[in-house]
């Protein structure tokens, strides 16, 4: 089947057009935000179960995580089926995940450092019941998940609300020395891409948007400043700024405790790889 619009194009045009993976080290990339996602997918937690509990899984199953990043998804997902691999290209992200593990008392994972752009690397892999990418490049890689697919091949990112990137940077707004990004939701640029995206290649995806966020408590304010503070950079001189941004997010409790809370929206889209017509161009 053949598409009547580029949906590459349309990706691009709804996440911007980036640098060719190649001309990346991902290693070195990746391993600048292990700390920072770390600390934030423990904060969602909470939340992560939603996007658990939405996926269809056996106790039999064979699952692979394609990008686990600090181990937020495969962590939770190996106390519910036989095994799971998780890849990565980052070396720290990999050894927050194993930490996240330990602490979970989380058996059955097997993490493996693999970089998703290397063709070599990734045709070692073997078939899984389930193949799953979350927030990462592979998420555009459609082909090369089916082929990994025996039953399902899930789909995990953000919709129509912001992101973990977004959410973090939002603390540190007008704060010298982070990163400033204007972050603006457009829900006709939105899930909806990568739905048409696969219905085009002749598939009818599943879709489910579960709630989501992060959130933590703090004994007060103080501790929240000070432990929020960690996820990025404030001189001095910028403290009262940073201060002014986390508190948009605090709700106070009794006896001056207080809690961070930021919610936002999770799509959970997924089909059978038996059902991909590869004739479309586009992809």
């Amino acid at each position: 089947m053949a598409g009547i619009i580029n949906w590459e194009k349309m990706l691009e045009l709804a996440y911007g057009k980036t640098t060719d993976d190649r001309d990346v080290d991902p290693a070195k990339f990746w391993d600048q935000f292990g700390y920072m996602y770390d600390k934030m997918s423990r904060m969602e937690k909470s939340y992560t179960k939603h996007q658990v509990d939405a996926m269809i899984l056996d106790p039999h199953d064979r699952v692979l995580d394609v990008g686990c990043g600090t181990g937020r998804l495969c962590v939770p997902i190996s106390k519910k089926v036989s095994s799971v691999t998780a890849i990565d290209a980052s070396p720290n992200m990999l050894s927050y995940a194993r930490k996240y593990a330990e602490e979970e008392q989380a058996e059955h994972i097997h993490f493996h450092l693999l970089d998703w752009n290397n063709e070599s690397e990734i045709n070692q892999l073997e078939q899984h019941d389930v193949v799953f990418a979350s927030r990462t490049v592979a998420l555009k890689d459609i082909k090369r998940l089916n082929k990994l697919a025996k039953k399902y091949v899930f789909l995990l990112s953000f919709a129509n609300g912001p992101s973990l990137r977004s959410i973090q940077l939002d603390l540190f707004r007008g704060v010298r020395g982070n990163v400033q990004l204007d972050f603006k939701e457009n829900r006709q640029l939105g899930y909806n891409i990568r739905f048409n995206m696969l219905y085009d290649l002749g598939i009818d995806p599943s879709v489910v948007i579960v709630k989501d966020g992060f959130e933590k408590n703090f004994r007060n304010k103080e501790e929240a400043y000070d432990d929020l503070r960690t996820l990025g950079t404030v001189d001095e001189d910028q403290e009262q700024l940073f201060r002014q941004n986390v508190d948009k997010y605090l709700i106070e409790g009794k006896d001056d405790s207080v809690r961070f809370v930021r919610e936002t929206s999770t799509y959970v889209m997924w089909w059978k790889p038996e059902d991909v017509d590869f004739t479309y161009e586009g992809v």
